[in-house]
């Protein structure tokens, strides 16, 4: 009996242990992780301090301006933090949750059409996607667009099997709460919907059409929701919206979240490659997800069927409006854009953004092992694209694992000899079963395939599983990371008294988010996130100060000493009148009094102003 129901349900055992071991990866010491964005937990914290900024997305808990992205995956925090307390564990959880129910929803997008170990290996490939992982782990609220969206295509692709248009409403909606965690990075699943319900379902096409049209709209208003409620109110009623510009959620989804996305300083941290074809496959970028891009774009001609006729007759007699079809072409459509996109653009992006694009690699690799081997096992010449696939994944990892090597040859020379020896000897017996004409008979074929797929997944298991031991390594580093500005903090906390914000810092990039999460206490970013918010006038800093809003004013010393600052405070662009003021009319403290031996960084690049005297 317990071996009957072992055979019966091994890949539910199997779909459990996966999840349990993405678990494992996205949970363990997190509670040691840190905070690896302090910007948004220190939204979290404000929200806390005072709920009645929630609604607005506040940066700080008096609402003087708001965070650089919608509110939905912040919210989720916030609630998080409620229930568990506020910490960096706490706050880093939706996002650990996510990247877990990630792994279950693309187990059960593959594994209806294509079968139980598709889907399985697709499951463990999003599962042990290092990039994915990472950002699982992390502050930003990636992982749980991504898991939103996800569940957005599985439901679409029911859509077309039930021809149903309220299931298709159902996924755009999905979509437009996406669009409300990390905006316009949400719609890249748009095309596959759209594309899976028209190819899909089997309507007629002028109500199809409609069906779509009124989805559309149905997307739009919820997208824009939070958006058009917060511009309705009067800006004297409300935060400024931060980074936008304009002071509109238009403009910041226009500009920072939109434009920028595509046209910009093409920054993408440790990464000095310029835009090409191998932009993905360069030192710093490679590690992080394509380790088995490879495999799966090469096991796509395993699944090509030449149509007939160049028609929507010769297409779906050639089976690419089936349930298998229908799965490629929006899988395809979620990646191979993706793909592009992350090669060429030259707009601003960071390497946690290739996260998005994991799902649709991992859900193609899974069917690209098993079409793959399939095609092995007949006479076709297809058959050779398995063996094809292992030699050149494995030795474009091993290639990967040399360059490390060099550097470290204690630390990478068994994985390069594990994963160069078994790619290598696990092709060359699937060249000799092929030749001997019995790949398509027993176990050996079979076992060799799944030894062969299980070598190209050491690579990426292993260096999933680095963020589990290695010390956090912050998004956002400044002159407050760690221990700095405990000195600064205790000061400010001790003499503040009654004024409604702590101090007055260039941005929130960095020192304004690291003292609300110290202190619990509202900090004014004059200039927003990158400090390019031109929010106040100095002709308003005497009311300000005046009627108790603000004492102190934390500013850098002139342009020239901003070099070496965190990239959001050396933008003080329009606000240099403000510091000017301040300079001219505040009395400046000196450095010993705030300023510890740590403290040196900050120190050095910044001076602390009393202005209560200055009016």
């Amino acid at each position: 009996m317990k071996n009957a129901c072992l055979s019966k349900y091994w890949a539910e055992i199997l779909l459990f242990g996966i999840i349990g071991f993405s678990g494992f990866l996205n949970l363990w010491n997190l509670w040691n992780e840190g905070f690896a964005i302090t910007y948004y937990a220190a939204a979290v914290r404000s929200m806390l301090a005072n709920p009645s900024v929630t609604f607005f997305n506040s940066f700080d808990a008096v609402g003087f301006v708001t965070v650089d992205k919608p509110p939905v995956g912040i919210w989720a925090q916030a609630a998080s933090a409620a229930v568990f307390g506020f910490n960096s564990w706490s706050v880093l959880l939706p996002q650990a949750l996510a990247g877990i129910g990630s792994v279950a929803i693309i187990y059960f997008i593959v594994e209806r059409p294509f079968g139980k170990p598709a889907g399985l290996i697709a499951a463990f490939a999003l599962a042990t996607t290092p990039v994915f992982v990472s950002t699982s782990r992390s502050g930003t609220m990636d992982t749980q667009m991504i898991f939103v969206i996800l569940l957005a295509v599985l439901i679409a692709l029911k859509a077309a099997r039930d021809h149903s248009f309220w299931y298709l409403v159902l996924s755009v909606v999905l979509v437009g709460v996406g669009f409300n965690i990390k905006m316009i990075q949400a719609f890249v699943v748009v095309p596959a919907i759209i594309a899976v319900y028209l190819f899909g379902a089997a309507l007629p096409v002028r109500q199809k059409l409609l069906h779509i049209l009124v989805a559309l709209l149905v997307l739009a208003a919820v997208s824009m929701s939070w958006a058009v409620a917060i511009d309705s109110i009067p800006v004297d009623q409300r935060p400024y919206i931060g980074t936008s510009g304009d002071n509109t959620v238009l403009g910041l989804i226009v500009g920072h979240n939109g434009a920028e996305a595509f046209e910009g300083a093409n920054v993408v941290p440790g990464v000095n490659e310029p835009p090409g074809l191998f932009r993905l496959f360069s030192p710093g970028l490679d590690i992080q997800l394509s380790w088995l891009l490879p495999f799966a774009l090469i096991g796509l001609c395993a699944w090509w069927r030449r149509p007939a006729s160049v028609s929507m007759t010769g297409f779906r007699d050639s089976g690419f409006f089936s349930e298998k079809g229908l799965t490629l072409i929006a899988l395809c459509l979620w990646l191979l854009p993706g793909l592009l996109y992350f090669s060429f653009t030259m707009g601003n992006w960071s390497w946690y953004y290739l996260a998005t694009i994991a799902p649709p690699l991992a859900g193609l690799v899974g069917i690209s092992a098993v079409a793959m081997y399939h095609e092995y096992r007949t006479d076709l010449w297809m058959g050779w694209l398995l063996v094809v696939a292992v030699l050149v994944t494995g030795l474009m990892e091993a290639w990967k694992e040399y360059q490390m090597f060099v550097y470290s040859p204690m630390g990478y020379g068994f994985l390069l000899a594990v994963d160069l020896a078994g790619c290598i000897c696990c092709a060359g017996i699937l060249v000799w079963l092929r030749t001997k004409n019995v790949q398509g008979t027993g176990m050996h074929s079979v076992t060799i395939a799944c030894i062969a797929v299980a070598v190209l997944f050491v690579a990426p298991v292993v260096w999933s599983c680095a963020p589990l031991t290695n010390s956090p390594e912050p998004l956002m580093r400044g002159p407050l990371q760690g221990q700095a500005g405990t000195h600064l903090s205790a000061f400010l906390v001790s003499h503040a008294g009654n004024y409604t914000f702590l101090v007055a810092v260039p941005s929130g990039e960095v020192i304004g988010s690291t003292l609300i999460v110290d202190t619990g206490k509202p900090v004014m970013a004059l200039g927003g996130f990158f400090g390019t918010d031109q929010i106040l006038t100095a002709g308003k800093l005497p009311g300000l100060i005046r009627n108790g809003t603000v004492r102190y004013f934390l500013i850098p010393f002139s342009n020239s000493s901003l070099i070496s600052l965190p990239s959001g405070d050396r933008n003080i662009g329009g606000n240099t009148a403000i510091y000017t003021w301040v300079t001219d009319h505040c009395t400046v403290i000196p450095a010993s009094e705030w300023s510890g031996s740590e403290d040196t960084l900050l120190s050095a690049q910044y001076a602390l102003y009393d202005c209560a005297g200055a009016v």
